[in-house]
């Protein structure tokens, strides 16, 4: 049976302080790919087809969504204001989590004092969950939710040192050269921009690689080369997207 994007239920985390490009990026990249998941695999997209998918398909998809605290609107890292689509009381069910970083990744005490922490540690141990993803220093957060346990990882290059202080439990990878790490359905990454990469991925690992590379040419991310490293049979080996 082929794996579709459309059987992710995609929940990405919004909180006061993540950062903006943590959220916008990875959306991006779920939507243009359950957008495209009935193209033939091994057809090109060509111009006739992208149009009339891109003018036809809903603006709101069912299985890709926001999820925070409140529905009031949220003040992201830098100064955006945004509205999630549902609270964590009410979210539709999930078999993926997304978490951003930014300076609001940094309080602790308020992620778990509003349910945030809760909200991911109980996506991230369900049994169905499919992937957990963390960008930038939203690592902090999965650790602190539990998650990043004798897990492979990575986070922001400049905040190791901080992140094997508070996480010492996770098996941090100190390497400024990579995107991601992806330790089985784990998926971390360095800065921002490095959430497209890692969403990059998760696409491939679910829907395979000729659907990742017409992804990745249809949002003309050809530059530079994504790099990651990903566990396999014990060892950690490089994989570029």
């Amino acid at each position: 049976m082929t794996n579709l994007m459309k059987d992710l239920n995609i929940a990405l985390v919004m909180f006061d302080g993540a950062e903006e490009q943590d959220v916008v990026g990875p959306w991006e990249m779920f939507w243009w790919g359950t957008t495209f998941d009935g193209l033939p695999e091994d057809k090109d997209v060509t111009e006739d087809n992208f149009s009339y998918t891109f003018n036809n398909v809903s603006r709101k998809l069912p299985n890709v969504f926001t999820v925070a605290p409140t529905t009031d609107p949220t003040t992201m890292s830098s100064g955006m204001r945004f509205l999630a689509d549902y609270t964590f009381a009410n979210a539709p069910a999930a078999n993926v989590v997304v978490v951003p970083g930014g300076e609001g990744a940094r309080d602790t005490a308020k992620l778990k004092a509003n349910g945030t922490l809760d909200y991911i540690h109980k996506l991230g141990t369900q049994k169905d969950c499919k992937y957990v993803m963390s960008v930038c220093t939203g690592s902090f957060v999965l650790g602190h939710a539990g998650l990043l346990d004798g897990i492979h990882c990575t986070t922001y290059m400049n905040q190791y040192n901080r992140f094997a202080r508070e996480i010492p439990s996770a098996k941090l990878v100190r390497d400024t050269s990579i995107n991601f790490v992806q330790d089985g359905k784990h998926l971390t990454s360095n800065g921002p921009c490095s959430g497209l990469a890692t969403s990059l991925r998760l696409v491939e690992d679910h829907v395979g690689t000729r659907k990742k590379d017409k992804l990745r040419e249809l949002l003309s991310f050809v530059y530079p080369t994504a790099k990651g490293l990903i566990l396999d049979n014990g060892s950690l080996t490089e994989h570029n997207v």
